[in-house]
Formats: structure tokens, C-alpha cells, sequence
């Protein structure tokens, strides 16, 4: 053995061999260690054909996760994405000028740090760096998600945030009655600006979403979500959106639209999806979606009104540890003189 994994492990077995270690304390640092859960995402895919950007692979997520349960009570997880790529952010003054240049903290790996207080089968208690309950998409887990990219509101960014699968610092109420009501509402520092850093203001973010699971028929539901933050006027925050879904084993069937306005600029978006599962791991998908990055003005491709049809496939492997994917999306921009394109999009996919 190793010379310091060796002096390591004496001291281990030392430290849990002390008579000095009350028993109750090393049962509990059993149970510690035996309920903590790894959990592990790896997507890499290749695009094609797409007239804005080079043709290649690209390593879009690498997440790894750690959770555990400390007692009956008190849960506890951190997860990371070494796939992310740090930008710089910019602060500029009324004129336009950049006043100040630093490292955007959002493209830091750490994404979720927080721990949960269990208060009852209903109602728990989040705290820490959590995902945000916007929208219904941004809240299913990205191996689960039945197409490659996220809807255009969640993956667009290049004004903040999106509108959802997106994280900051807080505590939420999450939880879920007998009447098939589910919940979320909390206060955080920002709707995503700040995940990985402080707060820049002194207004926090009320963010909520609420569906009701509907008992009568099995695998439908429906609900809204929003997000409320004020301040001064280019400060100023605002999501709503509604979501309804059906789904079984063999069909989902889902729809959504999310508006917001960031200061004076106002966004909306909209997708309907149908995803079928024929069987044996084979789930064939199509995708209507629309988003507006700016209502406000239609000039070009930065600002303009873009519509997409993804059409696709996927098939898992070894009964879902891994997934292949192909999509084949029809970009546009009705309003603004920019050419149609069509590109394909294959993804591989692994989970644990």
C-alpha cells in the first residue's frame, strides 16, 4: 500500500477504534457514510449543418452529483457541471459604456448546494444554491428531457438568464397535498443572475409554481409559474408562464409559454411537444417552438421572432443507462431577412 493511503487508514481505523468516541457518534457517521448517493450525467453531441456556428462535437454536460441523508429529517446535495465554460460579465452606465469587467460566477461547475429540512410528507424546506421552479421543462431533469437542446426560452441567454433550468441562492417551500396540489415558492437573491456569487442589490427574487395533478385522469396535469423581482426600473424582473401535460408510459404530450420583461426589454416563448414510446427503448418526438427575444423590435437574428420544428428519435441502452439521439431542427425568422436552415443534431448520452 501506499505510504500515505497506509498512514491514512491507520488513522481511520485509530479514530473509529477510540474508546474516547461515544458508540451512538460512530453509528451515526455509519449511516452517514452508507446514505450518501453518487449520481452522474454525460452528454456529448454533434452538430451539423447549423449556418451559425462550425460543424463538431461539443461536451454539453459532465454533471456529478453527491446527496445525502444526515437523519430522518435532514437531507443534504451538491452537484457539478465540469462541462461549463466560464464567460466575462460587464457592467455598463446609462450611455452604454462599460464601466467594469469580471468573471461571470454563473460558469462556475458548481451548480446545486443546498440542504433540505423534511418537516412533514407534504412540506419540506430547501436552503442553499437551487434550481428555480420556472416552467416545467426547466424543472425535468436533462435525461429526461425528450429532445437534445431544451425549449429556445430555457436555452437562450444572450440577455441574462432564460426562462427556466436555471439556478441561485435561497429558500423554498416545496411540497405537495393529498388532493394532488404540488407546490414551490421561495425567496431568492435573483431569478439566475447571481447563481455562485452574492447578491448585487438589496431586492430578492419571489419566485413560485404551482400544478395541480388532476386524481380523475391519471398523468394529467397543469399549472403556472412566475417570478417577481422590483428595484429600480432596469432592475426590474417579471416571469409568468403556464404549463399543461399529459403522460403515460406510452405518450407525453406537453405545452407551455413563458413571458418575462428584464428592465425595459420583453421576451415570450412558446413550444408544444408530443413524444411517443413505441417500446423497447425507442421514443420517436416532434416540437413546435417559437421564441421572441425582444417584442420590442424585429432586426435581425439578435432581436427577431425565431420559430424551430424538431423532429426526432432516441434510443436507450442497457434499459436507460445511456441514451443515443437524433434530432433534425428547421430554424426561421419570419420576420427579418435571414435564411431558412435545417441541421441535424446527434447526441450521446450516459447516466448513473
Amino acid at each position: 500500500m501506499h505510504p500515505i493511503r497506509a498512514l491514512a487508514a491507520g488513522a481511520l481505523a485509530i479514530a473509529l477504534s477510540s474508546s474516547t468516541v461515544p458508540a451512538q457518534d460512530s453509528s451515526v457517521v455509519s449511516r452517514a457514510a452508507a446514505d450518501v448517493h453518487f449520481h452522474g450525467f454525460v452528454e456529448v453531441y454533434y452538430r451539423a449543418g447549423d449556418p451559425t456556428t462550425t460543424d463538431g462535437y461539443r461536451l454539453r454536460k459532465a454533471d456529478l452529483k453527491v446527496s445525502g441523508v444526515l437523519s430522518p429529517h435532514l437531507l443534504w446535495r451538491v452537484g457539478f457541471d465540469g462541462a461549463k465554460v466560464i464567460g466575462i460579465a460587464t457592467r455598463s452606465d446609462s450611455a452604454g459604456a462599460v464601466t467594469g469587467v469580471a468573471l461571470d460566477q454563473r460558469g462556475r461547475p458548481l451548480q446545486d448546494a443546498a440542504v433540505t429540512y423534511v418537516v412533514n410528507r407534504s412540506l419540506q424546506i430547501d436552503a442553499g444554491q437551487q434550481l428555480l421552479p420556472l416552467s416545467l421543462e426547466g424543472t425535468i431533469p436533462t435525461p429526461q428531457v425528450e429532445t437534445i437542446e431544451r425549449t429556445m426560452f430555457i436555452v437562450e441567454r444572450s440577455r441574462g438568464t432564460g426562462f427556466g433550468d436555471v439556478r441561485d441562492i435561497g429558500v423554498s417551500l416545496n411540497g405537495a397535498t393529498a388532493s394532488g396540489l404540488e407546490y414551490h415558492a421561495g425567496v431568492f437573491n435573483e431569478t439566475g443572475e447571481s447563481q455562485n456569487a452574492t447578491d448585487a442589490n438589496a431586492q430578492k427574487a419571489v419566485i413560485g409554481r404551482l400544478v395541480w395533478h388532476a386524481h380523475a385522469i391519471p398523468g394529467l396535469q397543469v399549472g403556472e409559474s412566475g417570478a417577481f423581482e422590483g428595484g429600480p426600473a432596469e432592475q426590474r424582473r417579471q416571469r409568468a408562464g403556464g404549463e399543461a401535460q399529459y403522460a403515460t408510459r406510452r405518450v407525453t404530450v406537453r405545452a407551455e409559454a413563458m413571458g418575462g420583461t428584464d428592465g425595459a426589454l420583453r421576451r415570450f416563448g412558446w413550444y408544444a411537444l408530443t413524444a411517443v414510446r413505441p417500446g423497447r427503448g425507442i421514443e420517436l418526438v416532434a416540437r413546435a417552438d417559437t421564441w421572441d427575444r425582444d417584442l420590442g423590435a424585429e432586426q435581425s437574428v439578435n432581436d427577431a421572432l425565431e420559430r424551430q420544428i424538431v423532429a426526432g428519435a432516441s434510443y436507450a441502452i442497457d434499459g436507460g443507462a445511456g441514451r443515443v439521439l437524433l434530432n433534425l431542427v428547421h430554424q426561421s425568422f419570419p420576420n427579418v431577412s435571414a435564411p431558412r436552415a435545417t441541421f441535424a443534431l446527434v447526441a450521446f448520452e450516459a447516466v448513473w
